[in-house]
């Protein structure tokens, strides 16, 4: 690979971010939006994919299949670069009609998460749809492989979102996850910056997926004071470190677990989905109606600051300084490898 020289807004020379999931997708740069279920819209995914990445509309988010369809079609009219569409199968409303969407609208690559998901991710492959998957551990990453996934998506411990009793620190899970996988690896927990991007692409993994880091940017859909919060954070403070490292309550985990088969999935997910993000049984609807603005971003701020790569962020910046600082970064320690 050609090394290129550091300084912003300049383009890296063809090639030299080349790997199986730019490739397999078309994009500039092995950077994939994290998805978010109450904000996850085109306003932060069409930047995204417009710096060279690949942005992650969240069906959960629009609620409504032809809420998802408007969407995907505002963001085709800011950006005619690729676009992906995150389907969580335990929060998606509506999931089969949202899938169905995304075929007929021609979405080159869809992400599920959260739970078993071969059902649609076979139906959207059928359709020449990629599919990638979000797992907590390399047992499921192999599941996923098994059930035929194109990518899978590996969230250390240092991440946000739901928590497994048996998950890893990001840098264990990724290199022990490569020696044992065949399909691309995307590494997910505490990336904020061009040091973790390198750190992970040096483990083997082929992208990086980010989420905290894309949240404090000018585009982000959430308020400038949960914006903020995020850049003066501390990763020590109990609200991310307890957050992210904890994992599920044994106890309550297991008296989920046993109720599987006693009610119907849709209402059994819900409270697996509570007890894996370790929310107390009065956590409010945020996608629900009676909540003002400011008490959905009270909620935001309590109960979903971020993930520990609040560490790399210190200032609000836009979607493409995010990355191009990255970048420019990662290519900085490219050069220092490169004399050694």
């Amino acid at each position: 690979m050609t090394d290129a020289p550091s300084g912003r807004g300049r383009s890296s020379p063809p090639g030299i971010w080349r790997t199986r999931i730019t490739e397999m997708l078309g994009i500039e740069y092995p950077i994939i939006e994290g998805a978010f279920g109450t904000f996850g819209t085109s306003a932060l995914a069409a930047p995204v994919s417009e710096a060279g990445g690949l942005g992650m509309i969240t069906a959960t988010a629009l609620r409504t299949p032809e809420g998802l369809r408007q969407d995907i079609r505002r963001a085709r009219s800011l950006t005619g670069k690729p676009i992906g569409v995150n389907l969580t199968v335990m929060t998606c409303p509506g999931i089969d009609e949202m899938c169905q969407v995304v075929i007929e609208e021609g979405i080159p690559v869809v992400e599920t998460a959260s739970y078993r998901a071969d059902a649609y991710g076979k139906r959207l492959q059928a359709a020449g749809v990629k599919w990638i998957h979000k797992v907590a551990t390399v047992k499921h990453a192999l599941a996923a492989e098994q059930q035929g996934v194109d990518a899978v998506v590996i969230v250390g411990l240092e991440g946000a979102g739901f928590k497994s009793i048996l998950q890893l620190p990001t840098l264990v899970s990724i290199p022990w996850a490569v020696k044992q996988l065949k399909i691309p690896v995307i590494a997910a927990g505490g990336i904020g910056d061009g040091r973790g991007f390198m750190a992970a692409l040096a483990m083997g993994a082929e992208a990086v997926y980010l989420g905290t880091a894309f949240m404090a940017t000018r585009e982000c859909p959430i308020s400038e004071r949960h914006k903020q919060s995020m850049a003066a954070a501390d990763p020590t403070e109990p609200r991310y470190r307890e957050r992210c490292l904890a994992p599920p309550r044994p106890e309550e985990l297991a008296r989920v677990m046993a109720e599987r088969d006693s009610e119907p999935v849709d209402s059994w997910l819900r409270k697996l989905e509570r007890v894996m993000l370790k929310d107390p049984a009065d956590v409010p609807d945020l996608m629900g109606d009676g909540l003002t603005e400011e008490a959905v971003e009270e909620e935001i701020l309590r109960s979903l600051p971020g993930s520990l790569a609040v560490a790399a962020i210190d200032r609000v910046v836009s979607v493409r300084e995010l990355m191009e600082n990255m970048i420019s970064e990662a290519e900085d320690i490219r050069r220092r490898w490169s004399i050694c």
